[in-house]
């Protein structure tokens, strides 16, 4: 196939951007599947069965490519969890909280590969120094959030900043724990995947009996 050719299938096959997100989503499978020793800008335009030179339209490099995904991943993670507390439509700190937490565990299973991959020490070491500070600011979103839960009432006896990393342990380590295959935890439906969600919310910020 000439490269003109070449690059005419592409063209076809990916409009909008959509290469560039597909890089992404194939690069977060690969690093959680076989490490990130395994990526390489090549391999993922095999896997896309574009041409090899392809990815770098978009990505200079690898460190380039792991920086992005990092940055989408972090920011996504972030907006699904805000967005979650806004749809509530409510003012009720409790409330709010345990959306956030919902909405946190939805994007983490919808994204299962993006999000055990946003773990791995490495995609964290190329994060640039504006996504650390937006996920700075996230970090006292949800911090000042608790606060408000305690104001309301909430494990009052509990100093803050142990309740907060109580508060973000519990979806993150159950968020890894039911996304890794080798543990065996499917559901086998999407209504078994809410409730379970809603179950292991509630033991962290219950809103039972709690009016809107």
């Amino acid at each position: 196939m000439s490269v003109q050719a070449t690059a005419a299938t592409e063209t076809r096959s990916y409009h909008h951007g959509n290469l560039a997100a597909s890089i992404l989503e194939r690069a977060a499978e690969i690093i959680d599947e076989e490490g990130i020793e395994a990526l390489t800008l090549r391999g993922i335009a095999r896997d896309l069965g574009v041409s090899h030179g392809a990815p770098n339209r978009h990505f200079k490099n690898k460190a380039a490519l792991l920086c992005a995904l990092a940055t989408s991943g972090w920011l996504s993670v972030r907006d699904a969890t805000l967005d979650a507390a806004d749809a509530t439509g409510s003012s009720n700190a409790h409330i709010r909280l345990n959306a956030m937490g919902q909405g946190y565990l939805r994007w983490a299973f919808a994204n299962r590969s993006l999000y055990r991959a946003l773990y791995h020490p490495d995609v964290n070491r190329y994060a640039s120094t504006e996504l650390k500070e937006a996920i700075d600011q996230f970090s006292q979103i949800v911090r000042d959030a608790v606060e408000e839960t305690q104001k309301e009432g909430r494990a009052q006896d509990v100093p803050l900043n142990v309740l907060t990393v109580f508060t973000n342990a519990v979806p993150t380590g159950a968020a890894l724990m039911l996304t890794d295959p080798l543990l065996h935890h499917d559901v086998e439906s999407e209504g078994e995947l809410d409730r379970l969600i809603e179950q292991i919310i509630e033991l962290v910020v219950p809103v039972a009996g709690i009016n809107k």
